[in-house]
């Protein structure tokens, strides 16, 4: 930084930092709130998905066989 100080560039300010690299809206919560809706649908319909598969798995044998 010290090398830099000779041309006039300053260090941001968190504020400055976090316009840049897009601030906590839409991508700040959007992930990790999909991220917790899957995982919450797939524990709260866990006996569904659990038949589900089994089925598939059973179909998929006759299938092959």
């Amino acid at each position: 930084m010290k090398n830099l100080e000779n041309y006039g560039v300053q260090e941001m300010n968190i504020k400055e930092t976090t316009n840049i690299q897009g601030g906590y809206g839409l991508s700040g919560w959007f992930w990790p709130a999909a991220a917790a809706t899957f995982i919450y649908n797939c524990v709260a319909d866990w006996e569904e998905n659990v038949a589900a598969f089994k089925r598939g798995s059973e179909d998929g044998a006759a299938a092959v066989s």
